[in-house]
């Protein structure tokens, strides 16, 4: 008998609605993942969770509004009693951004007069303190993220990130809650007031205190990194609120070779590539593509040719390179070039195992393959899930925001998918 869905999560991109997933089974709930719009119809669900994973953390405001909406909607009539709004655990979003107006979207959908902004997520090294947001020891605006290609963060104050975003008539209406305010257990009148509460978080058990405020203050809206995930599943699931069999979903073993795909021009997946050099490697090089030198038969021809488990194919670069790339061919439609190429690698070259760095390029190469959703199995690292098709043809993908995972991330991945295949 199918159970109705408790808690209905919309996420700005695809690798963080598999971070989210992740962390809501690692706290106790089934989670069922489902790959945009267009899929929803698809879907027969059994599951306390449902994470629908959008593209709109870069598109137009009007975009974001019009499939955020409408992707609230499925989850209502999916019974969801509970919703969180997934955006990224450095903010990631300019002053022309779309968090702020979802937000506002939301919660006038909802009814509701206030939203917690929870970005959040110690267990990757994004933490709050005192209105700040940091990536491990260093602020924002000091880390490699001020580089980023499509996002480039310039501010440490979620605050100041937030405000110009808001409607104006709210935009004075963000308050703070601090360590202290944590500890004390309760919100002060003028937090209570707040349309907007900010929360300090810099380890694990704040994250729990944190869930535990909001538990006894329902009338908000969530939204953050998927920080927050884990610990309001387990306040859900001590309630007796969802299912009761096996969290995890077990994953069908693939044992074929795995493609790796690297989109994402984070120092950290920049790292993973050059600690993965005994993996055979393919630069896409974006002025080859750009004058036709380079085509996808090019690339497929090479995957095919190699004789090894696992296959590295990456167009990341460094910052002062992508810069001199952007001036000379254009952000936009090199960017477009380029994922549309990995995205169709991953299709053309029919692998059964793939694994994607980058939230833009995984939202591709998702879209490409047509997978309508996915189980949740086991994590790479935080926020990293192995996660198998719930479509005709059995694909595991592992899709990896790119500033997660430490060096040796593809490695692990290569690793674990070896293992799960050796159950075969």
């Amino acid at each position: 008998m199918a159970t109705k869905p408790l808690l209905g999560v919309i996420a700005d991109d695809f690798t963080g609605a598999s971070d989210m997933a992740s962390f809501l089974v690692k706290g106790g709930m089934s989670c069922t993942q489902i790959n945009g719009l267009a899929s929803t119809h698809k879907q027969t669900l059994n599951s306390d969770a449902i994470v629908l994973a959008l593209k709109t953390r870069t598109v137009t405001v009007e975009q974001a509004l019009e499939q955020s909406l409408q992707a609230f909607e499925f989850l209502l009539e999916q019974g969801c009693q509970y919703f969180y709004f997934k955006y990224c655990s450095t903010f990631d979003s300019t002053a022309k951004g779309n968090i702020g107006p979802v937000i506002d979207a939301l919660l006038a959908r909802l009814n509701l007069a206030q939203a917690i902004i929870c970005p959040a997520l110690p267990a990757n090294g994004r933490t709050v303190y005192q209105g700040h947001l940091f990536v491990y020891q260093q602020l924002l605006s000091d880390s490699p993220l001020k580089d980023h290609p499509l996002t480039p963060m310039g501010d440490s104050r979620v605050a100041e990130l937030l405000r110009p975003q808001v409607a104006p008539a709210y935009q004075q209406a963000i308050e703070h809650l601090s360590i202290d305010d944590l500890n004390a257990k309760q919100l002060n009148p003028s937090q209570q007031q707040a349309r907007y509460l900010i929360c300090d978080c810099i380890n694990q058990q704040h994250l729990s205190q944190i869930a535990q405020l909001i538990a006894q203050q329902p009338a908000m809206l969530l939204t953050g990194g998927s920080g927050l995930a884990e610990y309001m599943a387990q306040l859900l699931t001590a309630r007796g609120h969802t299912l009761s069999q096996q969290h995890q979903c077990a994953v069908k073993p693939l044992p074929q070779p795995v493609l790796i795909i690297a989109g994402s021009c984070s120092k950290a997946t920049r790292e993973q590539i050059a600690e993965a050099n005994a993996l055979p490697q393919f630069c896409v090089n974006p002025v080859k593509l750009a004058k036709g030198e380079l085509k996808l038969k090019h690339i497929l021809d090479w995957i095919h040719q190699q004789q090894a488990p696992a296959v590295l194919v990456y167009s990341s670069q460094a910052p002062e390179q992508v810069s001199q790339t952007q001036q000379l061919l254009g952000q936009q439609n090199i960017a477009e070039k380029i994922e549309n190429l990995l995205a169709q690698t991953a299709v053309q070259s029919k692998a059964s195992n793939i694994v994607v760095a980058g939230g833009e390029t995984s939202g591709a190469v998702v879209s490409a393959l047509n997978i309508s959703s996915f189980n949740i199995g086991p994590s790479i690292c935080p926020g990293v899930p192995i996660m198998q098709s719930n479509d005709q043809r059995a694909i595991s993908l592992a899709l990896k925001s790119g500033n997660f995972g430490d060096k040796h991330f593809f490695n692990q991945a290569v690793s674990l998918i070896q293992q799960l295949g050796a159950q075969a």
